[in-house]
């Protein structure tokens, strides 16, 4: 179906007529309003060298704004808009051990726990904020203050057992 037939066949059909209501005038409509529109004092007076058009400025350009008209419709011709897209890549969240951070703090050794709950933290502001290498590196410095905790600790707990087993068995020869 060519377009001049579906045209015909639209305007046959009552498509290019205004719904009913439409084009009546409305009552009052396109009349001043009291007190809208009176000139102030001191306004509306041209000032002087000001509107005056520029030479050589606003000449329309040959070619453009033009319209085509071509059996009584209107045709406007545009380029279409230019597509543009744009493509992230996601930067995973590296590892802020924050979990291990907590745990390390209330099982095995509350100072460096907690100082690596404060890296872990700060690990997560630097993500947020945009900062992926200062969030990679301080993440790693809490991971190594857990495991320095941890080693600390079961350290600490051996020699409290060798201790205690020595003092014990000493003191065991001694009143026992």
């Amino acid at each position: 179906m060519s377009k001049d037939q579906e045209y015909n066949m639209q305007t046959q059909a009552g498509y290019d007529q205004p719904p009913p209501g439409y084009g009546q005038p409305q009552p009052g409509y396109g009349q001043p309003q009291p007190g809208y529109g009176q000139p102030q004092p001191g306004y509306g007076q041209p000032q002087p060298g000001y509107g005056q058009p520029q030479p050589g400025y606003g000449q329309p350009q040959p070619g453009y704004g033009q319209q085509y008209v071509a059996s009584s419709t209107q045709v406007v011709l545009s380029q279409p808009a230019a597509n543009t897209t744009i493509i992230t890549t996601a930067i995973p969240k590296p590892q802020s051990y924050l979990a291990l951070s907590i745990l390390v703090m209330l099982c095995c050794n509350l100072i460096f726990g907690l100082i690596a709950l404060i890296f872990s933290i700060m690990s997560d502001s630097d993500y947020s904020a945009g900062d992926h290498e200062g969030a990679r590196s301080k993440g790693r410095v809490a991971l190594w203050l857990n495991v320095a905790g941890i080693i600390i600790s079961v350290i600490l707990i051996i020699v409290l057992i060798v201790l205690y087993t020595v003092v014990f068995a000493s003191a065991g020869l001694y009143y026992g």
